[in-house]
């Protein structure tokens, strides 16, 4: 009974997304007052006041880090849109591959995957799927299609899941990302080949599978380099941004294809500051420390710091800033944006601040710890096969790895403990497992049906993105086995 308590805030979040239909905010926040109640009346999990008080403080300070990257994407997200530049540059990449097949497999892998590793929050089915439609492909396949290039949501929004799973579980980013790309590499290539399927392509053609396996190859293997020797925050948007030269280069020297660059420049100018600024601030120990010393935000006590100028936040609203500059976004247009881009951080924020919040409150109180010990002693070493349901389960729920590590990514980690697992290929694990079935979560079905047109027909959607999520899943067990 003590064990079914201590699980009561997950279990009925979970209930409140699946059963009652309830938002990912509005669950977490449901988590949250579980667990106070829990904390202030169960003995065994006694906090006092000031004990409560301290763990959501604790998750507030945590899930600052966070909103701040929300909101410097989501900002960037609207400036780009407003400004036309998503459309430009999405089009000049698919204009400029005249093979069908080809064009496809770099939409996803390379075209999604930046603007979702850039901005986050789904951008990369906002921008793919208006492509797909104009470019022939049904509704419905546009839309599955543009879901399958979320293959690398560990690194999505400037790797803000991995880096706050990281952060929870104590543990260096870039060993758990690096670990996390061998255990994607077989969910990417699933998506690969399933892009080709949803857009019609032949999958017995050999040239179609050696593009799908070489493009994913290639994913990949930037991923690991980037996360490694560059910048674990950049290695999303280096990976796709590779994955589309690629293909744009090919396409030349076997079509002499080639698309229109105007009105490029300034499209992508915003990315560009992005990209250079944070390579400065990651890769020039002199810029870093410098940037990493002002304006610096220290609490002792619950040993957090937030660097206000050195964040990725920071750079992604100067990023904006440009953006409004280059694209010419008129002062009206601007003060229409705002606002809609202030709606879409409250939310996302609140959604993340109640997950995490809950998830600090658990610790606190000694309820993570408890059903560590309940799952290591049921499971023994085998549980490690069990990592990647339970990660899995926190990204369908939430739509967010950095949701999904909220929620499992201390409780993961105190398992690992108790069982004497390698703590880098579990945390890996939670990260890769909830970013990659994030395809087929509720918050991402919802989103790809109202982009291309499917309101009210997101069954459509949900089973085969289910289907390829949770064999996606699957292949991450003979990559535990060998790690």
């Amino acid at each position: 009974m003590l064990t079914v308590t201590a699980a009561a805030p997950l279990i009925l979040a979970t209930l409140a997304i699946l059963l009652a239909r309830q938002s990912a905010m509005r669950a977490g926040m449901l988590g949250l007052v579980v667990s106070i109640v829990i904390a202030a009346t169960v003995t065994e999990f006694s906090l006092d006041s000031q004990g409560i008080a301290s763990a959501v403080i604790d998750g507030l300070l945590t899930t600052a880090t966070v909103a701040y990257v929300l909101l410097g994407g989501v900002t960037l997200y609207w400036v780009l849109r407003a400004g036309g530049a998503l459309e430009r540059l999405g089009k000049a990449a698919a204009d400029a591959i005249p093979n069908p097949a080809q064009r496809v497999l770099v939409l996803v892998l390379g075209v999604s995957v930046f603007f979702e590793s850039a901005t986050g929050f789904g951008v990369g089915i906002i921008v793919t799927v208006p492509l797909l439609i104009t470019l022939g492909y049904a509704p419905a396949r546009a839309a599955l299609i543009a879901l399958l290039g979320q293959c690398a949501v560990p690194w999505g929004a400037l790797a803000i899941g991995t880096v706050l799973g990281a952060d929870l579980s104590g543990l260096p980013a870039g060993e758990t990302a690096m670990t996390a790309v061998w255990l994607s590499l077989p969910f990417i290539l699933l998506c690969a080949f399933a892009t080709l399927s949803f857009a019609g392509e032949s999958l017995t053609s050999v040239s179609n599978i050696l593009s799908a396996i070489a493009y994913s190859v290639l994913l990949a293997a930037m991923l690991w380099a980037s996360s490694a020797w560059i910048s674990v925050e950049l290695a999303g948007c280096i990976a796709g941004l590779s994955v589309t030269l690629v293909g744009l280069v090919l396409a030349r020297i076997r079509s002499k294809a080639h698309t229109d660059g105007n009105g490029l420049f300034a499209a992508a100018l915003p990315l560009f500051v992005l990209m250079a600024t944070l390579s400065l601030t990651r890769l020039v120990p002199a810029v870093g420390d410098f940037t990493s010393s002002l304006l610096r935000i220290d609490v002792p006590a619950y040993d957090f710091t937030l660097s206000i100028i050195h964040h990725p936040g920071f750079w992604m609203l100067l990023a904006a800033l440009a953006g409004i500059l280059c694209l010419r976004i008129p002062a009206p247009e601007v003060r229409r944006l705002v606002p809609q881009a202030l709606k879409q951080w409250s939310i996302a924020s609140l959604s993340v601040a109640g997950f995490i919040c809950f998830g600090h409150v658990m610790l606190h109180a000694g309820m993570t710890d408890l059903l560590a010990e309940t799952v290591a002693a049921g499971a023994g070493t085998a549980y490690l096969f069990a990592v990647p349901a339970v990660g899995g389960l926190g990204g369908f729920l939430t739509a967010s790895n950095a949701g999904s590590n909220a929620l499992f990514m201390a409780f993961q980690s105190t398992v690992a403990g108790r069982l004497a697992l390698d703590p880098i290929v579990v945390a890996a694990a939670q990260n890769a497992a909830g970013a990659n079935i994030t395809l087929a979560s509720p918050g991402r079905i919802v989103l790809a049906a109202s982009v291309s047109g499917l309101a009210g027909q997101e069954n459509q959607l949900m089973r085969p993105a289910l289907a390829l999520g949770i064999i996606g899943l699957l292949l991450m067990l003979p990559v535990l086995a060998l790690l």
